[in-house]
């Protein structure tokens, strides 16, 4: 994803269209026709936007820890909130949970090791790379809670039980929209479960992808 990784990028070009379209030239340079996406949190927003505009494509979709850009109204003033208050935690702190962040100790300082490999994150003054992730949450920019009945591929929304951007309550709100979807919870995770839970997601993300998009 531009910006991630080694990817450095203007931040200009850090807006729906372009992530959305990078996505769809990528398949196409692998001659991709059909995929199942897995999003973790701006990677679960793509994931839906992908979902929504090309049915076809999308064969299952796996939303982790995401606010999936829609306008729900809890879920975005814990956004807001936490603009406001976790400005001087480290990014270990905003996100993963007290329990892996007590036991994996070690863990938890190679998860802000990677998040160090984003040049665009820390290149930058942290105000811009601020400033670009809340225009992606501009009210007009947001999704309405009623385009999850829109999706028609199966869907997974996995979800810490400690995230402290995603509600539970939230996820089970749009699974109730989105007709062939189920939630799963990973019990003492964060807002980055697949990391926190690795075993867990995996048993997760596996058993869904084997039943509802690639049956044997």
């Amino acid at each position: 994803m531009r910006c991630f990784g080694r990817s450095a990028a203007r931040l200009t070009e850090f807006q729906w269209p372009q992530l959305l379209q990078d996505v769809q030239r990528l398949l196409e340079q692998e001659k991709i026709e059909r995929v199942a996406i897995v999003g973790q949190s701006l990677g679960g927003m793509i994931g839906l936007r992908m979902a929504l505009a090309h049915p076809a494509l999308v064969a299952g979709f796996i939303a982790s820890d995401t606010s999936l850009s829609i306008d729900h109204p809890e879920m975005l003033q814990r956004i807001r909130d936490r603009q406001i208050t976790q400005k001087a935690v480290t990014v270990e702190q905003r996100s993963l949970g007290r329990w892996f962040l007590e036991n994996e100790p070690e863990k938890a300082a190679l998860y802000a090791q990677i998040n160090h490999f984003n040049p665009s994150a820390h290149s930058l003054p942290p105000e811009q790379w601020g400033q670009a992730l809340a225009d992606m949450m501009r009210p007009d920019a947001l999704l309405p809670m009623d385009v999850l009945g829109d999706v028609k591929c199966p869907t997974l929304f996995v979800v810490g039980s400690e995230d402290p951007i995603v509600p539970v309550s939230a996820m089970q709100e749009a699974a109730e929209l989105v007709a062939d979807s189920s939630v799963a919870v990973v019990q003492d995770a964060g807002h980055s479960a697949y990391s926190e839970k690795p075993a867990e997601y995996n048993k997760l993300a596996l058993s869904f992808l084997e039943r509802c998009v690639y049956p044997r």
